[in-house]
């Protein structure tokens, strides 16, 4: 394996090549039309071939693989590009005809020392989402962990009070909420940031905020809607479909509400149409009051959710009880995108993950052994009043709706599953209520196998 120096001198070789071929010939086998370019760092460019480029992102690919500690505050993107614009300045340093040896040390030197300063200096963002929450008014701002949901107004006197927006801007985003037609402004930082905000927050009547520690600003953002996503599903979990809660708990970034039109042709009788939501457009009816009870009610499996937001926007994974932790995100990841999908068979496979993540990778019999502890539900006892047993829905959930669907080999993929959908839903949401409520009365374990092998 190429150690990061001999990378260098690639890029170095490939420099050198470059100062004996015409500027016009650099770019002939690139597919990329223009010339490459890299800042060199006092208004001067240093033009690159395809070679060079590639060369920098096998180093910056070594260095990240040298150091596991950047993989979470990155997106690979984002350290290719650090690791690029580092190259530059370092790259014009040196002289070309000394010792190839030296000029190698010289520019991995320089190329780290930027990158360690970009590593360490990311300091506080705080990412902002509309949302549709609830339905109804007067509602007071909460967290979840990491992440706080306010209504609209709320959140935008915070933000004009912590200098975020300014009060020109303030008034005139309340006008645009209020229905009002806003005055054209002259082109500024300020009327940009005014825009994005209200095309950011629509017309959701919540923001949902999450601040992020020393990450990057896209990888801060992925880890930031994630939390956002498993925080949404963890109020969604208190309804008793989550899947339904879910079609009106939505981040705008993630998806708004449009008509959907499908045409129907029959013959005979023309084209006939029908139209629907793509999804609510505002979240499920409840009393603010209501809602506060259930915060207070079920404190501690927020809390614990709240800890496990904390692990995913972690920038280093240093958190309490990371085993748990990670079993726990897992296994929100999953159910999060079961409840969100549409198709039942994909459904299935995503729900039954969330349950086999809790299982800790243990398959049906894994998934039984969780349902026996937490759910204290025997094999042979049927899930309801003449149902299947919980060993045949489990086998029909995991073997037939999951495994023969990955494998390809499901006889019955024609049919409709959404009977054994809504049975995968509600067996993952009890398991995983009650695998948080175990973590959050066993505050000194941090052992995910305890969670199917604990009857306590």
């Amino acid at each position: 394996m190429s150690t990061p120096s001999d990378l260098v001198k690639e890029v170095i070789r490939e420099l050198m090549r470059l100062e004996t071929v015409p500027m016009a010939e650099r770019s002939k086998d690139d597919d990329f039309s223009l010339p490459r370019m890299i800042y060199a760092g006092s208004g001067e460019s240093l033009i690159v071939s395809r070679k060079l480029d590639e060369g920098i992102e096998r180093v910056a690919k070594r260095l990240m693989d040298d150091d596991p500690s950047l993989k979470p505050k990155f997106t690979q993107a984002e350290w290719r590009a650090i690791v690029r614009r580092a190259f530059g300045p370092a790259l014009a340093a040196i002289d070309l005809d000394d010792d190839l040896e030296t000029n190698a040390s010289t520019v991995l030197a320089g190329v780290k020392k930027t990158t360690n300063h970009d590593a360490t200096g990311q300091g506080v963002r705080e990412y902002a989402f509309g949302c549709t929450l609830f339905g109804g008014k007067d509602f007071k701002p909460f967290f979840i962990g990491p992440v706080l949901f306010e209504p609209r107004d709320v959140w935008l006197e915070r933000k004009h009070r912590d200098g975020g927006i300014s009060t020109l801007s303030w008034r005139r985003i309340e006008g645009a909420w209020q229905g009002r037609k806003l005055r054209k402004r002259k082109p500024s930082f300020d009327s940009i940031a005014e825009s994005d905000v209200i095309d950011a927050v629509g017309s959701c009547s919540f923001v949902c905020s999450v601040a992020i520690q020393d990450l990057a600003s896209e990888a801060g953002r992925d880890k930031a809607l994630m939390a956002a996503r498993f925080a949404t599903t963890a109020i969604a979990l208190m309804w008793q479909v989550p899947s339904k809660a879910l079609q009106g708990i939505n981040l705008i970034f993630d998806r708004k509400p449009h008509r959907r039109k499908a045409l129907t042709f029959i013959l005979g009788k023309g084209v006939l149409s029908g139209s629907s939501w793509s999804h609510s457009p505002f979240g499920p009816h409840i009393r603010p009051e209501e809602w506060e009870s259930i915060l207070t009610e079920r404190a501690d499996i927020f809390a614990v959710v709240g800890e496990v937001l904390d692990y995913v926007i972690s920038p280093d994974g240093a958190v309490a009880r990371p085993n748990t932790m990670s079993t726990l995100s897992h296994a929100f990841l999953w159910f999060h995108e079961g409840c969100r999908e549409t198709s039942s068979h994909i459904a299935i496979v995503n729900l039954a993950a969330s349950l086999d993540a809790l299982a800790c990778g243990r398959g049906s019999g894994g998934i039984r052994t969780l349902i026996k502890a937490r759910l204290k539900m025997e094999d042979d006892m049927p899930v309801r009043p003449g149902g299947p047993t919980v060993k045949q829905a489990i086998d029909r959930i995991y073997s037939d709706g999951r495994s023969r669907l990955i494998h390809g080999n499901n006889e019955e993929f024609s049919n409709d599953w959404s009977d054994t959908k809504a049975l995968a839903e509600q067996f993952a949401r009890l398991c995983l209520l009650l695998c948080l409520d175990w973590v959050a009365n066993n505050p000194d374990r941090d052992d995910p196998a305890q969670l199917r092998l604990s009857t306590d």
